[in-house]
């Protein structure tokens, strides 16, 4: 770690930007099986850069503004590709177009996680069950995941310089935190000394990662950030973390492991909450666990951490405070925006309304009514989203899944138009082909997005310059009349003149239900011996289950995926 007097705390308001530079956050939502559509945008995103900043080392007439990627915050699946980024970006690797074939695709590391490797036949395999003394963990065989976070961990290449990525590359996950971190809110006349006692489970996990490249930026590291240090040396206990983290954060309950976590406890004594009072602002801070608190700020803390888009599926604010501060703004008017925060969301759209009349359901539909509200009031966001959504918000964008329906009579938007769409966002697991469509429509997504919206007003100090010169004038759009300059500009390939992503085709009838049951009854089967091996009558239970239970698990299991296939056009 470097040596390097650190701040005493999260400031609550940054340094201004470096000049002529738009400074960049990153949030990536969860998405299930559809991060693999977050991960073809970043792909893109990557791509841009790379072309841009070739340009502009050659001398060749681009636009001459910067952009410093500061920070990427995810929930869920955005956690897997921001540890993905991390790993990779010190690195030079290929990108993805539709004309290649799978192994040039494959030399992708974001293409071969999520289209390649985050296939549900390897959830299904049943070696984590062979210790019947093991409790079970999950329902799936999580063993697959440890195993891709080990490829990814490993990944190396010929290194590529990126000045537009910051150094520390700050990252943030959520996770949901099962222990809970405790606080204690006083009140007058109080007799209880410990006062009004909460606690909190919204938690998140937040690394500064060394790139490697340039001078390490010590204003951007703070107390409660896990330093990782590039080039990697495994083992290395910074790399186990952050992995574990991004695991910890896409552990869906029941179906993937929990993770534990370790942190020491000085890192919650960050997490203050802000309360204004009639002096300014008064805080609210955490009380140590008891058994935690034995040697003060050196106290270890450990819990048990599960899927972070339990609580916070869209971490936005995360990532705006990571670039303004706890209390800071970023400007939003078009002539004034010099941080803009890009949130990727595959899934932005609403689920269907919960139930109407108590008549109509019974217990387990309750039950999953009450687990699909509290999924819905975790994603209740609607000033962040509403932000980022206003053409007059220039410090907040959204990119989410658009495409035109099969007969073009209308356009898809959100999870309708991913192929990972189907059965709550599962359906991706099931087949090559969907993940493969994801991929590329995020990338072709990304490639609009760039061009057509993610723009600022010309006149914004930081473009102004270049804007004004008549051989620039290409790169210029006019939106609502008003003259538009590019964020992130698109030069050579990535230009839509030069090379536009194709409209990959919707993969319906790629995959067959029928082909998933096997591998379904053999992992069943394998649940039920280790969760009934201490059971006295056995006899009586596996006839109970195999002429049973099991039957009627598949067959619900097996309509109810059909049903899902033909009502999202894949059947």
């Amino acid at each position: 770690m470097p040596d390097t007097d650190l701040p005493l705390a999260h400031p609550e308001i940054t340094p201004p930007p470096r000049a002529y530079t738009f400074e960049l956050g990153l949030a990536l939502a969860g998405a299930v099986s559809g991060g693999a559509y977050a991960a073809g945008v970043l792909d893109f995103f990557y791509e841009a850069l790379e072309h841009w900043y070739a340009a502009k080392e050659r001398g060749l007439p681009v636009p001459t503004h910067d952009v410093l990627l500061r920070d990427i915050s995810g929930a869920s699946a955005g956690s897997i590709n921001g540890v993905i980024s991390a790993v990779v970006l010190p690195y030079a690797f290929p990108h993805v177009h539709a004309a290649q074939t799978e192994e040039e695709a494959a030399a992708n590391p974001f293409y071969d996680v999520w289209v390649k490797r985050v296939d549900i036949e390897g959830f299904l395999d049943t070696d984590d069950l062979a210790d019947k003394n093991v409790p079970i963990a999950s329902l799936l065989n999580t063993r697959r995941l440890d195993e891709i976070g080990d490829r990814v961990l490993h990944y190396e290449a010929a290194p590529r310089a990126r000045p537009y990525i910051a150094n520390p590359l700050k990252l943030v996950f959520t996770v949901t935190n099962l222990r809970g971190v405790p606080y204690a809110v006083p009140f007058a006349g109080d007799e209880v000394e410990a006062g009004h006692s909460m606690i909190a489970h919204e938690d998140y996990l937040r690394f500064a990662v060394d790139m490697g490249q340039g001078a390490y930026d010590r204003v951007w590291q703070y107390p409660d950030d896990l330093y990782v240090a590039h080039p990697k040396r495994l083992p290395d206990g910074g790399w186990t973390a952050i992995m574990n983290a991004a695991l910890a954060s896409s552990a869906f309950p029941g179906g993937l492991r929990y993770r534990e976590v370790e942190r020491r406890w000085s890192d919650y004594m960050q997490r203050s909450v802000v309360v204004p009072d009639e002096l300014g602002v008064s805080r609210v801070v955490p009380i140590a666990p008891q058994r935690d608190a034995s040697d003060g700020h050196g106290a270890t803390y450990r819990f048990v951490g599960v899927d972070g888009g339990a609580m916070d599926n869209e971490p936005f604010e995360l990532a705006r405070t990571e670039l303004a501060g706890t209390l800071g703004r970023n400007p939003r008017r078009g002539d004034q925006v010099n941080r803009i925060v890009l949130m990727v969301d595959p899934f932005p759209e609403p689920d269907d309304l919960g139930p109407e009349f108590a008549a109509s359901i019974n217990v387990v539909e309750a039950l999953s009514a009450l687990f699909a509200s509290w999924k819905q009031q975790a994603r209740f966001k609607p000033r962040e989203i509403a932000l980022a959504m206003d053409d007059a918000v220039y410090s907040r964008f959204l990119i989410a899944p658009t495409r035109p329906c099969v007969d073009g009579s209308e356009r898809w938007l959100g999870g309708r138009a991913l192929a990972a769409g189907a059965l709550g966002g599962f359906s991706g697991f099931f087949a090559e082909a969907y993940r493969r469509h994801d991929f590329l429509l995020g990338r072709r997504n990304a490639q609009r997005f760039l061009a057509e919206h993610f723009l600022v007003p010309a006149n914004n100090p930081i473009v102004a310059e270049w804007a004004a010169d008549p051989a620039m004038a290409h790169y210029l759009r006019v939106r609502d009349g008003v003259l538009h300059a590019p964020v992130i500009p698109l030069v050579a390939d990535c230009h839509p003149a030069q090379r536009e992503d194709t409209l990959p085709l919707w993969p319906k009838g790629a995959f067959d239900p029928a082909s998933l049951l096997p591998p379904v009854k053999k992992r069943l089967d394998a649940l039920y011996r280790v969760a009934t091996d201490k059971w006295n009558d056995k006899l009586l239970t596996w006839l109970a289950w195999h002429t049973y239970a099991r039957r009627k698990l598949l067959t619900f299991a097996s309509r109810r995926l059909v049903e899902a296939l033909r009502k999202h056009d894949l059947w």
